[in-house]
């Protein structure tokens, strides 16, 4: 489940996502709420993460880390939260000497259910430095479930007249993985591109539920755009061998059957010669 609020007033804005992420524990349900606000006020950003527990069991051991403007910055560990318990981190950066525009902000918290079984949340925002911008793209990200490996497919449309160079930034929880994270490529004006990302299964149980975010920027007149384009992964149970081979299994139990009818009708032919 996800929300998001707006708000600006000169050069004060506000961002707040509330991300909810369900994951078993072997006792009860883990739900992690995030709930981010950015200010900025000149060179000065101050982020405040809210951590909301909204399960039936306990999480231990929560740490945010908060990445933006090249730079990951850790929270100290929170030793357990509560079920309907909540948090607050408080992050602060310079800006200083970063171009005006768009810009993505990257959330991911760690925590442990009772066993000490690692999950984390993720959630991706963008925020504005200086006046803010639109970006002239348009990007839809396709849901997918999978087992032990998946493809996340992207479609990205240049909305604009010009042509534009991209790099497209893919984030995972980290019970996810992709060999390649990051693509460049240019994007003619009033075209589109398919992007086919490789996931692979790294930790991650059946029947958890990850978002996952993939941004999109480029530089346009000495100002910084950033699109943000957000998908599911759904963990499936991995296929036994019969499922995962049954058309196999079928072919060859049909060759089997033929021989078997072939052998029977051989050796009654042979009897009517006798």
């Amino acid at each position: 489940m996800k929300e998001k609020y707006y708000f600006q007033s000169g050069h004060l804005v506000i961002f707040m996502v509330a991300l909810l992420c369900a994951t078993p524990s072997f006792a009860g349900i883990l739900k992690i709420k995030t709930q981010t606000t950015v200010q900025t006020a000149g060179d000065q950003l101050d982020v405040a993460v809210k951590l909301t527990n909204e399960g039936t069991a306990i999480a231990y051991n929560l740490q945010v880390h908060l990445t933006l403007l090249g730079e990951t910055l850790d929270s100290k560990l929170k030793p357990q939260l509560a079920p309907k318990g909540s948090s607050t981190f408080v992050f602060k950066k310079s800006a200083e000497g970063t171009k005006a525009g768009r810009y993505p902000l990257t959330v991911s918290v760690d925590f442990h259910d009772a066993n000490q079984y690692p999950f984390s949340a993720l959630s991706g925002m963008t925020f504005a430095l200086g006046p803010d911008v639109n970006s002239d793209l348009a990007a839809i990200g396709k849901n997918i479930a999978m087992g032990k490996n998946g493809e996340l497919s992207l479609n990205i449309k240049n909305m604009g007249t010009g042509e534009k160079q991209i790099v497209a930034t893919l984030v995972l929880p980290r019970e996810l993985s992709t060999p390649t994270p990051q693509i460049s490529f240019p994007l003619r004006p009033r075209s589109q591109k398919d992007l086919d990302f490789e996931i692979h299964n790294f930790s991650a149980l059946p029947g958890a539920d990850y978002p996952v975010f993939c941004y999109l920027e480029y530089d346009l007149e000495n100002i910084h755009h950033t699109a943000v384009c957000s998908a599911a992964i759904k963990v499936m149970e991995p296929e036994n061998l019969f499922r995962q081979y049954r058309w196999l299994w079928m072919g060859l139990a049909g060759i089997l059957i033929m021989a078997l009818l072939a052998l029977i009708i051989k050796s009654r032919m042979n009897k009517k010669d006798e």
